[in-house]
């Protein structure tokens, strides 16, 4: 009789065995996901305080622009295209994702504090490129009324003074991890 019991402890310490293994790499597994799951939350974090960190970015841009549309609006120098300076007298979409569009502008790259990369463009809201006084050429102001092609629509309030003109401003901002960010912004002058 002590055969009989000698074989069914050595087949049950075979099955315990068998049974702490399995619960090791289910134990293991699950630590490792954990760590997973960690590293990937703090990914995530990262992206978006670079992200928050890109619209910054992009509004020293648009002030940018801005004092250099101040600059040049003297004399008629805004009714004409100027690519390497991010100029163009007509409101036409842009191809924002190429990079060559972003590398034509040689003069309106900078790298900021945070070490982005800040591109913009300006778009006067014309419909030609020249005076916006000229015959079919229709931009978007603040002169408007009541006609057809005005920037106003009926019932609007007819402003009295000087035309002012609707400039769209983009902005590219490429931060550290090559990610871009791209921001828009119309103004009047």
């Amino acid at each position: 009789m002590k055969s009989n019991r000698s074989a069914s402890q050595t087949a049950q310490r075979g099955y315990m065995l068998l049974m702490v293994l399995v619960a090791l790499v289910a134990m293991m597994i699950s630590g490792v996901a954990m760590l997973h799951s960690m590293d990937t939350g703090q990914l995530v974090a990262g992206n978006l305080a670079a992200r928050n960190a890109t619209v910054n970015s992009a509004d020293a841009g648009v002030q940018t622009a801005v004092a250099w549309l101040q600059a040049n609006s003297a004399l008629g120098a805004l009714n004409t295209d100027a690519p390497t300076n991010g100029y163009y007298s007509y409101g036409t979409d842009q191809a924002w994702t190429s990079t060559a569009f972003w590398n034509t502008c040689t003069n309106c790259t900078t790298t900021d504090n945070a070490g982005n990369q800040v591109s913009w463009t300006i778009s006067r809201m014309c419909k030609l490129t020249g005076s916006p006084g000229g015959i079919g050429n229709f931009c978007a102001s603040t002169t408007g009324g009541t006609a057809n092609n005005d920037s106003m629509s009926s019932d609007g309030v007819t402003y009295i003074g000087s035309s002012k003109y609707f400039y769209r401003v983009t902005v590219q901002v490429v931060n550290s991890r090559n990610s871009s960010t791209l921001s828009q912004a119309f103004i009047t002058m």
